[in-house]
């Protein structure tokens, strides 16, 4: 198969975004695909998306861009499945039966990783996202789907065991609990510390805990 031509880009564009709904062809090699993710993690690491291109991430792998090409869309989606696990694995679910206390442990886990440089980078490919085809599922598919899914089960739970109210809508919990740490990133403002991560946790919790009696 000979390769595809592609229209030239200008030298650092971000990202060096291909055109949408480019066919992947055969699975890239696990080594190669490891060197390309690993490559681009510390790219997003140094630069931030805004300085992210894939002609750096294949001169750094040595994995050329006909390849990355073949088996990403673009620049945004190497970047997006680069930093896929890393809230995941930075704020993991922990459910030890107190759903009060474990609701409001990750919303401050939560507000610290945003606060950190690699939570920054995230809130710039969630801006990003905006822009791309495909960009808001293959967003929640790397970075929101299993932790939604882990805080749904964990509300579902207080609700049973009457921690939390029984008539709670759990979709519309999980946006009151952690909607606002995300949403003051794209406004501009400080992320939350932990006295104000801790604030909103008592905020957000007297709404969907039962009233005494």
């Amino acid at each position: 198969m000979g390769l595809m031509t592609r229209t030239p880009q200008a030298p650092g564009s971000p990202a060096d975004v291909a055109a949408p709904g480019r066919r992947r062809g055969r699975p890239v090699s696990l080594e190669s695909r490891h060197a390309v993710l690993t490559t681009a993690a510390g790219l997003l690491d140094e630069r931030g998306f805004n300085g992210f291109t894939i002609d750096e991430v294949a001169r750094r792998s040595g994995v050329s861009k006909a390849t990355i090409y073949k088996h990403w869309a673009g620049g945004f989606d190497v970047a997006v499945d680069a930093y896929g696990d890393s809230v995941t694995s930075a704020v993991p679910v922990i459910a030890t039966g107190d759903a009060v206390s474990d609701l409001t442990s990750q919303i401050r886990r939560l507000a610290e990783f945003y606060a950190s440089p690699r939570g920054r980078v995230i809130a710039q490919l969630l801006a990003a996202g905006t822009g791309q085809e495909r960009g808001a599922a293959l967003l929640r598919e790397k970075f929101f789907a299993k932790r939604r899914a882990d805080t749904a089960a964990l509300i579902e739970q207080g609700k049973a065991n009457g921690q939390l109210r029984a008539d709670l809508d759990t979709d519309l919990a999980i946006d009151l609990l952690f909607g606002p740490i995300v949403f003051r990133l794209f406004n501009g403002i400080e992320p939350l510390d932990t006295d104000g991560a801790a604030a909103l946790a008592r905020m957000a919790l007297r709404a969907i805990v039962p009233s005494p009696g």
